[in-house]
């Protein structure tokens, strides 16, 4: 009889156990182990030069030097150089080719969920009653990431087809 009664209590402590280690193993961060935002918005642009929507991941000043060439760009460099490549990377979301203004992205939130850098934006767009600019537009958001804790990266939101990047 005891061996019908230890049964059953081990297997629940072996359960919780087993859970508690696996709950262990999932990691979700809201901000740097220094506090600090894992994403932040440095700035965006009506006309940042990338023709098709997606993402672009600069680690290094020479990546964003080579940004220069971009035809149409209007998107201020010597700010994006001046980030700490060594704590943070950047992060070019675009939207594509549009054929008026009125379209932006704005970053809402982010999360890094067991290994993958969750991005959630906004996009604007006009509404279909709205007078608007008649140009050509590339508009984008430029961000600045945490290079810790996380493999790939997904941006996503209403109005964004979820963009994915692996490192």
């Amino acid at each position: 009889m005891r061996s019908i009664v230890k049964l059953p209590v081990s297997r629940a402590v072996g359960s919780l156990f087993l859970s508690l280690l696996l709950a262990g193993c999932a990691s979700n961060y809201s901000e740097t182990a220094e506090g600090a935002p894992l994403v932040r918005q440095l700035t965006q642009s009506d006309h940042c030069g990338l023709a098709a929507p997606g993402l672009v991941y600069l680690d290094n000043v020479a990546q964003v030097e080579r940004l220069s060439g971009l035809p149409t760009r209007n998107l201020p460099l010597d700010s994006l150089k001046a980030v700490d490549f060594e704590r943070e990377h950047l992060l070019l979301v675009s939207l594509g080719q549009k054929t008026t203004g009125g379209y932006g992205i704005t970053l809402e939130d982010s999360v890094i969920r067991d290994g993958v850098l969750e991005v959630r934006v906004s996009v604007r767009q006009p509404a279909a009653d709205a007078m608007v600019t008649q140009v050509l537009t590339t508009p984008c958001a430029v961000m600045a990431v945490t290079p810790a804790n996380w493999k790939r990266l997904t941006v996503s939101g209403a109005g964004i087809k979820t963009l994915t990047r692996e490192r």
